[in-house]
C-alpha cells in the first residue's frame, strides 16, 4: 500500500526492534523514558498516542504510535531530531524496522 493511499487518514506507525541479548532490560528503561518524555512534553504535533510492547519469550520489542496521518508523522520526522536518543540506543539493537499499517479491523478494548 503507498502511502498515497493512506494520505489524510489515521495511521499507527509500527517499528520493530530486535534488541541484542541481554539488553532488553535497558533498551526498555530507555524507550520507556522517551515515551513518557513526549507524552510530558507534549510536543509531537499529530501524534494520537503510543504504545510500547516488549516480547516475552525473545529479544524484541516493539514501539506503536497513532498519528492523525502520515504526513504528521513526516512533518514531525523532519522536526524531531532523533541524534541524542539513537546515540542511547545504537548499541543496544541489532537493528530496527518501521512502516505504516491502517487498522482494517478491531474488536475489543484498548491496550493499556
Amino acid at each position: 500500500m503507498g502511502d498515497e493511499k493512506i494520505g489524510g487518514k489515521p495511521v499507527v506507525w509500527v517499528n520493530a526492534f530486535q534488541v541484542k541479548p541481554g539488553k532488553l532490560d535497558e533498551f526498555m528503561r530507555i524507550q520507556s523514558e522517551e515515551l513518557r518524555s513526549f507524552a510530558e512534553q507534549d510536543t509531537v504535533n499529530g501524534a494520537l498516542g503510543s504504545r510500547l510492547l516488549r516480547a516475552s519469550h525473545r529479544d524484541r520489542a516493539i514501539a506503536i504510535t497513532l498519528f492523525e496521518s502520515v504526513e504528521a508523522h513526516q512533518s514531525w520526522l523532519k522536526q524531531a531530531d532523533f541524534s541524542a536518543h539513537y546515540d542511547k540506543i545504537k548499541d543496544l539493537i541489532e537493528g530496527a524496522e518501521g512502516d505504516y499499517y491502517t487498522v482494517e479491523a478491531a474488536y475489543g478494548a484498548t491496550i493499556e
